[in-house]
């Protein structure tokens, strides 16, 4: 398969696939995180078609991993309908700033020449993935959760009105607007990184709000369904999104998710939020080899 003027292996993008549907399953993300630095790095996609079509393969992976999670009754489902209409507006301002960077042209990075909007958002993925990492060990060094129970995170303790109850968690009288900027925060970064925002939401989830980890998982998954569908249709727009690329991704993506969904019931807590930190600081690793160790 050519994409962009280079020639991918298909049982290449197959398998990296069916790991980008795991990782969704089990953590409640859309796997962007880890499916567009690896495009990028591995199969040498531009940055801008590898943010647009991580965001089309993500519709299938987060599809059947919320309908994995939903048979399995995890996730607030009113959480994800607050967010929701913030989501798209955070998107469509991302989109816009990739269109921007991308216009830009290239640079001079450390003796190589390169577009800006590749080392513009490689160096944000090592940032922002390093302190989501940094968070989800700390919390995966704690007690285990049980559903009974929610401790009250600091962004459930703002009382901006209107206030909403959470049955599934139970956890009662949450802002609404704080839960609907949440929303506008992920979506940009939906739009921007190809990310579907699940992997800043979860830890969002956790220590913001006091989320159980299994409850968590399976309520962002449905507002980064949400995000990849309006960010794919803006992307393609700017020609960001190759659907042959995508549709390979999501063969193998779309059986993942729902064996890594089924495993979220069975692995402790404590080792979810380890393993899933695991899996961001592998990609850290990546993405700084690819700045700063590959050869020109």
């Amino acid at each position: 398969m050519e994409v962009a003027g280079q020639v991918l292996s298909l049982p290449g993008v197959l398998a990296l696939g069916v790991i980008v549907g795991l990782v969704a399953g089990m953590f409640g993300v859309g796997g962007g995180f880890l499916l567009t630095p690896l495009l990028v790095i591995i199969f040498r996609v531009p940055m801008a078609v590898a943010v647009g079509t991580g965001l089309c393969q993500m519709v299938s992976t987060a599809t059947a991993a919320s309908l994995r999670h939903r048979k399995l009754g995890q996730g607030e489902r009113r959480f994800d309908l607050l967010m929701m209409a913030g989501s798209f507006v955070g998107v469509a301002t991302g989109a816009k700033v990739i269109a921007e960077l991308k216009a830009a042209g290239d640079v001079a990075f450390f003796g190589k020449t390169v577009p800006l909007v590749s080392v513009t958002l490689q160096l944000v993925y090592i940032v922002f993935l390093l302190f989501v990492a940094g968070v989800m060990w700390r919390s995966g060094r704690g007690a285990t959760e049980t559903l009974e129970y929610v401790r009250r995170g600091p962004m459930a303790r703002i009382r901006l009105p209107p206030l909403v109850d959470l049955p599934r968690l139970p956890l009662s009288g949450v802002s609404a607007l704080v839960v609907a900027y949440v929303g506008v925060m992920m979506g940009f970064l939906s739009g921007l990184l190809g990310i579907g925002g699940g992997v800043a939401l979860m830890p969002v989830m956790l220590y913001g709000f006091g989320f159980p980890m299994r409850q968590a998982a399976g309520t962002g998954i449905l507002v980064l369904l949400a995000s990849a569908c309006f960010g794919t249709l803006l992307h393609a727009h700017q020609g960001n999104v190759h659907l042959g690329l995508a549709m390979v991704l999501s063969i193998g993506a779309s059986v993942s998710a729902q064996v890594g969904a089924l495993l979220t019931n069975k692995l402790p807590t404590r080792r979810l939020r380890q393993a899933f930190s695991f899996v961001v600081v592998f990609t850290v690793v990546a993405i700084f080899w690819d700045l700063f160790g590959r050869s020109a």
